[in-house]
């Protein structure tokens, strides 16, 4: 698998982790240091204990729809920027995020982590 399809799987992996409330997955996709921040949020989230806190508190039970990849590799690390459209399941999905995530990955152990997310909400 080329670099780049690995890091729209490593995207994949991190949707679905999230989306279901799978932390061991959530925090696997992650570097130790790891670094989430929301625009909106009001707080960033740094290293393991923190991102599982994110995903424990989270507070809508919903699904990721990432789309539109610009990925950049360069050896061991890479960026990617990506378009994230967050749906409310028990507001009969409608959507309650949208916005950019602008990523910085790095390999690990031959596996593509996520080192920092920053999501960038319109509205």
């Amino acid at each position: 698998m080329d670099d780049i399809e690995a890091i729209k799987q490593l995207s994949a992996r991190y949707n679905r982790a999230f989306d279901y409330l799978d932390e061991q997955g959530y925090l696997a996709v992650w570097t130790e240091d790891g670094f989430f921040e929301r625009s909106n949020a009001g707080r960033s989230y740094s290293g393991h204990a923190e991102l599982a806190e994110l995903l424990r508190t989270f507070g809508v039970n919903g699904r990721h729809v990432v789309t539109d990849f610009i990925i950049e590799v360069n050896g061991d690390t890479a960026t990617q920027s990506a378009y994230l459209t967050y749906l409310d399941a028990d507001a009969g999905y409608s959507i309650a995020i949208f916005g950019v995530y602008a990523d910085e990955l790095v390999r690990v152990d031959g596996q593509w982590k996520f080192a920092s997310r920053r999501l960038k909400v319109d509205g």
